[in-house]
């Protein structure tokens, strides 16, 4: 129904955070912001995504309530259970998957470079 509001919600936060410590010129808060860009990024374009399918099923209409499960009281409380079972697990998983790649990618990055002057200094 709309699991997608979460993840887009933590995209906006995100926005707005780096957005606020734009003139910061600590490299920790430099080196965050260029982080909550990406997570950033990642959790918008997976909500876009999501609300397209939403609206190709007819789950989301351009018509007052907008979204089909606000329709009645009932459905509005399945909408939110959705929203804590299916949103906040999909975007704590995006938000973990961002993390692990990263570490990953720094530890690489370290290592590699770590070779590079080992061969380097050889010569």
């Amino acid at each position: 129904m709309c699991c997608f509001f979460i993840p887009t919600a933590g995209a906006a936060i995100l926005t707005l955070t780096s957005a606020a410590l734009k003139n910061n010129r600590n490299p920790g808060v430099q080196l965050f912001r260029r982080h909550a860009n990406g997570l950033s990024k990642l959790l918008a374009g997976g909500s876009l995504l999501l609300a397209l399918e939403h609206i190709w099923h007819g789950e989301i209409t351009f018509h007052f309530p907008f979204i089909t499960a606000m329709e009645t009281p009932e459905d509005t409380a399945v909408m939110l259970q959705e929203l804590a079972d299916v949103g906040v697990p999909m975007a704590l998983l995006v938000t973990f998957a961002y993390i692990t790649f990263s570490a990953l990618r720094s530890f690489f990055a370290g290592h590699a470079s770590a070779a590079r002057d080992l061969s380097g200094s050889a010569k």
